[in-house]
């Protein structure tokens, strides 16, 4: 055996070596997609979104809480009404909660709201 045979054997089995290392690791996490989009390992309609590494939507039990937390304790007044409507509500409860923080007037007292035209709610505890 020449050395010339050896050298070529070598550049052979490296060259093998490098385009196996460089195959894709799992066959099927590299599907084609003909007629969608890639997401994942998985393949989904071209008019979906893929969601994989996307931070979560906020559930609307997240948006009620801070709803809540924005009308029942900021600024002072007992007593909170709509600007756009005629019924005031005890601070805190169901009906204040579902009031636009925008739209939010406070009373000090229930004769205040009164006296600016409000009635007060018929809901329970309100």
């Amino acid at each position: 055996m020449s050395p010339t045979v050896n050298v070529r054997g070598l550049v052979r089995l490296t060259f093998l070596a490098l385009a196996f290392a460089l195959l894709p690791r799992d066959a099927h996490a590299q599907k084609n997609c003909k007629k969608g989009i890639p997401c994942g390992n998985s393949c989904i309609a071209a008019n979906k979104t893929c969601r994989i590494g996307a931070t979560p939507a906020p559930s609307s039990a997240d948006t009620k809480r801070v709803v809540q937390g924005s009308v029942g304790n900021s600024g002072t007044g007992d007593w909170i009404a709509s600007s756009r409507g005629t019924t005031y509500y005890k601070a805190g409860c169901s009906g204040a909660n579902k009031l636009s923080a925008s739209n939010v007037m406070r009373f000090k007292s229930e004769d205040e709201a009164q006296k600016a035209g409000y009635h007060r709610s018929a809901t329970k505890g309100c």
